[in-house]
């Protein structure tokens, strides 16, 4: 007997006025909220504990992220793998990219503070919590660095920068993952579109 699957009707259970967007909006607000609750200070030797374990999620991360473009791209049967990634990062949805991309920032950050505690950023605690460094990532993805956390080493200096462009970068990833950049698809054997 196959099974059947109970599915739920969103469009007559949700307010009209409540879109997807917004409740990926709310999702993402709702992490950074969580993320920046955590009130635990960090000492240098803390620090490079949560470098260390960030940087193997990271990787992990990374790595399920390419097995899993290239099963979509294969399973979908597309010509190019870049179209595979942006099928995946529309998958994803903004919410899980954006804090992954926020928390890959902070743990950069965290790293570099772990390096150089006096001379990586200004307006820093002498030990910081987690939650500042994710606040400075966050506000820098924005292309906004706050006001009250300074980078002052040329290593977070060019760190901040290089978030700036990669957040620019990902953003249009992201949205372009909503275009059908090849058009529609014909028959080999239609004729081609009048022009």
């Amino acid at each position: 007997m196959p099974r059947v699957r109970a599915q739920l009707a969103l469009d007559r259970v949700r307010p009209t006025w409540l879109t997807g967007g917004m409740i990926r909006l709310a999702i993402l607000s709702a992490f950074v909220v969580l993320v920046g609750m955590i009130s635990s200070r960090m000492t240098p030797h803390d620090a490079w504990i949560v470098f260390g374990v960030g940087a193997g999620l990271a990787a992990a991360g990374g790595v399920v992220f390419a097995a899993g473009s290239l099963r979509l791209t294969a399973r979908l049967e597309l010509s190019h793998r870049v179209v595979g990634v942006l099928f995946l990062f529309r998958r994803m949805g903004l919410p899980l990219l954006g804090l992954a991309f926020f928390l890959l920032w902070t743990i950069v950050y965290v790293g570099l503070w772990a390096f150089d505690p006096s001379q990586s950023f200004a307006g820093l605690e002498r030990l910081p919590r987690f939650a500042d460094f994710f606040y400075y990532a966050v506000s820098t993805a924005f292309i906004s660095p706050p006001g009250d956390i300074f980078a002052k080493s040329r290593g977070a200096r060019s760190a901040t920068m290089i978030e700036m462009l990669t957040a620019f970068a990902l953003l249009t990833a992201y949205l372009s993952s909503f275009v059908d950049w090849y058009g529609p698809r014909r028959e080999p054997d239609a004729p081609p579109p009048p022009s």
